[in-house]
Formats: C-alpha cells, structure tokens, sequence
C-alpha cells in the first residue's frame, strides 16, 4: 500500500532559492554545517512539563459523528522561523491518514479545524496566512485511507481514519541571515519567504523549490537551501468539541524538549540544538542509498518494506535528533521516549451516572500510546486472516509478546490485556483482573483506545472503544498497564460532559491522567 501525494496546487518549479548555488537538492538528516551560536548543543531528549519543545504530541484527535478538533501551533522563538512537520496517525495503529509542512515565522501561531466532510471522512481545513506544503490552494484537504486495510469498506475505512493522535515535529530552524558558509550573514531567501508581511506571508510557490526537491543532500546542502539545526520552542494547544451540543474538551499539546541541562528542581529542561530532520513533503521514494530506512526510523512497516518509504514519511519521533544517522539509533530515540511515559498505572477520576439524573454526567478517558509504532504494529497484509502483530527485534522491546491479533469490527487490530479497578465515594472498591467488564477475553486495542463510563461515548468514539462498569456511579479508577513493572508509555486524559437540565447547557470537563510507576 503506497500514500499518494497530495496536491502541490500551484505548480512549483525545480530550481534556486534565488542566490548563488541554491540549487542544492533538499532531504537531509544530520548534524548542521554551522550550529548556532546558542543555545548548546542537545545531548538528552526529556519531556517537558512546560509544554513547550521540539516534538509535541497530542493524545487524541476526532472527527466522529457531530465531534471537531480545533488545533494550534505557535513558535515561541522570536528569531527564527521553524519549519514543522505535523502528521495525524489512526487510533487503531498509527497508521499515516495526513501528514504536511508547516512554515512558521518568528513568534508565529497556526491554527487548523478537522471535522468529518460529506463524504464521512475527516478533513481538516485553515484560513491562516502562514505557509504550507501543499499549499493554500490544496485546503481543505480530505484524510487519507491508502495505508489502511485494503479490504475494509469504504464507511470502515472512514472511522478508522476519523480518530487517532498527532505528532508535530520542528524538522529545521529558518534562520533570517545565514549562519556560515559562502552566504553567510547574507539574508535568507527562505526566511524571506515565510516572514508575515502585514500580517500575511509571500509563500511564493518558486521560493520553495529547493525545499520540495526529491533528492538526498548534505549538511552543507541543507545550508544553502536556509536550514539550520532545530532549537525547538514549539508550543500549543488542541480542543475536541461536540458540535451539536457545544461541549469542549482541551488541553496542551504534551512537549518533548531535546534539552543540553535540567535546569534545578522545577525539572524544566533548558532546550538544545539538534540534528537537521528535514524531509521534503513530496511522495517520491526515499533515497535509501544516503539515507537507509533502519538509519533514520523504527516505524517497523517501513524498515522492513511492507510499506516503501516516502520521503513524506519522514521525520517521526524516533528520527534521531542527538546522533548521527544509523542502525539502531531511530530504536535508542525512541525507547528512551518510552521509558520517559512509561507508566504501570493509570488513575483519574469518572462520573458515570443516569441520564434522567438532576445534572447528567458521563465520561470517556482516552489512553495514548505515542511511541508503540516503533515497538509492534499491525502488518494488514492481503486479508484478516492474513494480518499480524510484527514486533521490532531491538532487544529492549517494552511491547514484547504482549499484543495478539483480534479481528475487531473495524478491522484487525494488535490488542492487549489491561486490568481495571474502581472505587466509589464510599469506599466501595471492585477489581476487574486481567481486563475490562465483561471478561478476560476482552482485550483493549489499538494504540489509541477510549475507555467508556457512561452508556454512551461522551467523544463519540468508535476505532477503539471499550465499555466498563465501574462500582459506584461517581468515583475514580485505575488502570494497570500489562508487561513489566515499569509499564508501558501513555499519556492521556478523562472527558467528562455534563448538563445542565434547567438550561440545557452542556459543558465540557477535561482532567489530564494521573499516574503511578
């Protein structure tokens, strides 16, 4: 299964960024010809409870029946302008439904809304003025479904795409002057090109050949084209909103900081600069000969072949930003990422009570898994019977033998067995060993899965849903991750509607997870 690439709009030419030997071919993943002066050089990648960094991630996405995501991005780097990859993975196995490029411009926000289009599939749509690839002429931009299952309908097809997680990644600073080589000081033409001119940036279509060539470069190549070392400075927030009823669940996009210290006891790490993880957003293949699959991701799928990896496809979280390109670094990155959320307990609170109750209440919690991609994955293959589990040999794989296929509705799924307990208001307590009411042979999936409370989903969930039945209707819960002590890496939070019987106002409640390790 190949992704097509989505439309440029308008026609771009191949050639210069408009000065001498610009024509250098852009896809580079490597140290920068010239770091910046500050900050130092990164050395650990941590996550940062200041929410701000150069990788975000946020949990969950949705556009189910009446739901919305409202997404926004700012950089928060009052020099340089950042060039940001922002990918949307299916909840069932990450699977790539939209990726693009981003352009920001120094202190620079973008903001997006993804809603499900008459066709039933999301799309996702923005009037900003800053620069994309595809371009302004390319939005609204349907999800797509070449990488799931070929043999779902078309409606199967659609729900899996309609709900899952997002990644957003800073690929390269875009520094307003060059910072060495036979340029530098000289202006960038790139940064020209992205910087709002009376609130509006050029976005020349001509000005971003070079950052669309399909070809394999080098640092100094990278240079010339106005890229230099990411320094992150990422920031921002999403919302889930129900249409039809006006309820908003919210929060900050969960921020990754490749950091060169932790700066004393608040643990807010100080930020760093990091390897170039520039790919151009074209669906070419990847140069395989420069860059090797296993050298510069541990997407599983694409280091073996089953899917051939496009240049689009990269950077992912697992790209090493501290290293150099190579066998079993994308692995490092992305093990160290998980043993920095992973969690063996997952509590918050729930309400779960009667419609026709004097204040109805109901929650969802929603449990992501941002880095089990690069651990164990759903190869569809040809039918679902032919589907299965494919796991990374790396030898510190913390998914190892904890997933077994089971062919759900919306079609096969790598699933595990998580246990679940609740206690009431009154210290009523039940403990569901082994999995969720209403047996052990009832195994959670997907790599994005939401836990249901009430009768009904309070996210309209639909990929990965499933239905406990805690002790008391009003109370808080846990859940005991499988595998080692340790636990496995999830982030997440409760949704929580409520209304209000005297004005029919609903509202909205969002709590982030509480953990023990």
């Amino acid at each position: 299964m190949k992704k097509s690439i989505l439309s440029l709009g308008a026609a771009v030419a191949l050639g210069s960024l408009g000065f001498a030997g610009s024509a250098q071919a852009i896809g580079y993943f490597g140290a920068a010809a010239t770091p910046p002066a500050a900050p130092g050089a990164a050395t650990a990648n941590a996550i940062n409870p200041g929410s701000v960094g150069n990788m975000l991630f946020t949990p969950y996405f949705s556009a189910q029946g009446s739901m919305a995501t409202l997404l926004n991005i700012t950089n928060t780097d009052g020099v340089n302008g950042k060039a940001v990859k922002v990918r949307f993975r299916g909840a069932a196995n990450s699977d790539d439904v939209l990726d693009f490029t981003v352009f920001l411009s120094p202190g620079d926000v973008w903001t997006a809304t993804v809603s499900r289009n008459a066709s039933g599939v999301a799309q996702i749509n923005t009037t900003d003025k800053s620069c994309t690839i595809p371009d302004a002429s390319a939005w609204p931009a349907p999800f797509s479904t070449l990488r799931l299952p070929s043999y779902l309908s078309a409606d199967q097809a659609n729900i899996n795409a309609n709900e899952g997680y997002i990644e957003i990644l800073n690929m390269a600073d875009v520094p307003p002057t060059f910072l060495g080589g036979a340029n530098k000081g000289n202006v960038n033409p790139l940064y020209t090109n992205i910087k709002h001119v009376s609130g509006v940036a050029p976005c020349n279509g001509a000005a971003f050949a070079t950052v669309l060539s399909p070809t394999a470069t080098d640092a100094v190549g990278a240079e010339l084209a106005g890229l230099s070392a990411p320094t992150g400075g990422l920031m921002g927030t999403w919302a889930v909103a129900n249409q039809d009823n006006f309820a908003m669940y919210s929060g900050n996009h969960v921020a990754v900081t490749s950091t060169s210290a932790i700066a004393g006891l608040n643990l807010i790490p100080q930020p760093g600069y990091t390897n170039i993880t520039f790919a151009p957003q074209v669906g070419s293949n990847l140069d395989t000969a420069a860059f090797p699959a296993a050298n510069v991701t541990a997407d599983v799928l694409l280091q073996a072949g089953t899917i051939t990896p496009l240049w689009f496809d990269l950077p992912d979280m697992s790209t090493p930003l501290l290293t150099a390109p190579a066998a079993g670094a994308p692995e490092i990155q992305a093990l160290a990422l998980s043993q920095a959320l992973q969690h063996h307990t997952v509590l918050n609170d729930y309400v779960a009570n009667a419609t026709d109750a004097a204040v109805p209440m109901a929650t969802d919690w929603v449990v992501s898994q941002p880095t089990r991609r690069y651990f164990a994955v759903m190869d569809y293959g040809t039918s679902a019977a032919t589907a299965a589990v494919q796991y990374n040999p790396v030898g510190a794989n913390p998914y190892a033998g904890l997933l077994n296929k089971v062919v759900t509705a919306n079609g096969p799924q790598a699933c595990m067995l998580v246990g679940f307990g609740s206690n009431d208001r009154e210290e009523r307590v039940n403990v569901i060993g082994g999995s969720f009411s209403p047996g052990v042979s009832s195994p959670t999936c997907g790599e994005v899965f939401v836990i249901k409370f009430g009768a009904t989903s309070v996210l309209q969930a639909a990929v990965t849903t499933r239905t406990v039945s805690p002790v008391g209707t009003e109370g808080w819960a846990m859940l005991t991750m499988p595998g080692p002590t340790t636990g496995l890496p999830v982030v997440g939070f409760a949704a929580t509607s409520i209304l209000n019987q005297n004005t029919s106002a609903h509202y909205g409640w969002t709590l982030p997870h509480r953990f023990v390790n």
